[in-house]
């Protein structure tokens, strides 16, 4: 499928706000019927009502859903909107094969938390959204945190999976609290009451891959048996010293890419040992990021790549990758990175992933 960008600065781009039916009516563009001169990223609309949709990516893939209500359903009202996948949805909010369960995600049930904007008004915030028919990421730049500055990041569709015959990897990213501007822990400093645990990884102090992460659900086993699967991620630690368990870091301190500066609660501030540009080559380096659950790598997240150094580049920059990564094109998206591995506070920050907006996900 083709991969495409799309960005609030477009002619004719939608905007979304903190109002109701601004998240539906963006994603009616962009997966749907295009806008301006942007084609359509190739989705359909399966069932539709007041600010509510059902879509489903197009063939090729798993085939599978997802449902949103941007009907401001929750105690954020239309700062927020709830999601929630679906293998086989036969209405808004019915169907078969539901990611999250309701089990696992009890407030909001059965469902994950896109945030929007910091307030629930016609205030219009920037976003970016990179897609294909099977895919798609959103970084909204909701107004809650400008130092550091970060974007909230939300996922759903098909990764690549190493499995044969895996037909259910399909997955969903986002938030785990509603009505909560907190960039990271909501209570204590356990990971289950982590709100974006999209900006975090595994390696803290963890059991390697059978860790799983807050938000993170595929459809799922690779062997089709069960239902939803919580499931977490890694990147490459080595090159940064960062160790499962040991030396301190940057990965072990459960971030996702590179902050600029992250406080950890004694006031401790943390920087990775690997800087930019790599002295030898003068390089940019970065690391595919894994899924992994129950003590296996399932596969790995289409198009999206985590620095290896220290915040190499701005929010928004691009480039263009040389050897192996030659012919991809590249935007840099700052988002909120956390982690929780120390008893004495949560550490928050700026992470930072790259994206592949060139037809190039492979």
């Amino acid at each position: 499928m083709t991969v495409r960008l799309y960005r609030s600065t477009d002619t004719s781009a939608p905007s979304l706000t903190g109002v109701a039916g601004t998240l539906t009516s963006l994603l009616d563009a962009i997966l749907v019927n295009g806008y301006g001169s942007q084609t359509a990223a190739g989705w359909t609309i399966a069932y539709t009502g007041t600010n509510k949709r059902v879509y489903t990516m197009a063939s090729g893939g798993t085939g599978y859903s997802i449902y949103v209500d941007d009907s401001a359903p929750g105690t954020g009202g239309g700062r927020e909107a709830r999601v929630s996948g679906w293998t086989t949805p036969t209405g808004l909010g019915a169907g078969s094969g539901q990611f999250p369960t309701p089990a696992q995600m009890a407030a909001p049930s059965g469902a994950l938390v896109i945030r929007k904007s910091a307030t629930a008004d016609a205030t219009a915030r920037a976003w970016t959204v990179v897609a294909d028919g099977h895919t798609f990421y959103l970084f909204s730049e909701t107004g809650d945190f400008t130092s550091p500055f970060c974007a909230y990041p939300f996922m759903f569709g098909d990764f690549f999976t190493y499995g044969s015959t895996d037909a259910n990897n399909c997955m969903i990213i986002g938030r785990t609290l509603e009505n909560n501007a907190n960039a990271g822990v909501a209570a204590g400093f356990s990971q289950a009451s982590m709100v974006d645990a999209f900006g975090s990884i595994a390696y803290c102090n963890s059991t390697g891959l059978s860790n799983t992460l807050p938000g993170h659900f595929i459809a799922s086993n690779y062997t089709g048996v069960g239902g939803s699967v919580p499931a977490g991620k890694h990147v490459d630690i080595a090159k940064m010293g960062g160790q499962q368990a040991g030396a301190l870091g940057p990965m072990q301190m459960g971030f996702l890419g590179i902050w600029t500066t992250g406080s950890q609660g004694t006031g401790t501030s943390w920087t990775s040992e690997f800087n930019y540009p790599n002295s030898p080559d003068s390089g940019l380096y970065v690391s595919p990021v894994w899924i992994h659950h129950n003590g296996f790598v399932r596969g790995y997240l289409k198009g999206l790549w985590a620095p290896l150094q220290n915040h190499p580049i701005a929010h928004n920059d691009t480039y263009s990758g040389t050897g192996v990564m030659s012919g991809k094109s590249l935007l840099a998206q700052d988002i909120i990175g956390l982690s929780n591995c120390w008893n004495s506070g949560p550490i928050v920050g700026a992470a930072q992933v790259h994206i592949e907006t060139s037809d190039t996900w492979s």
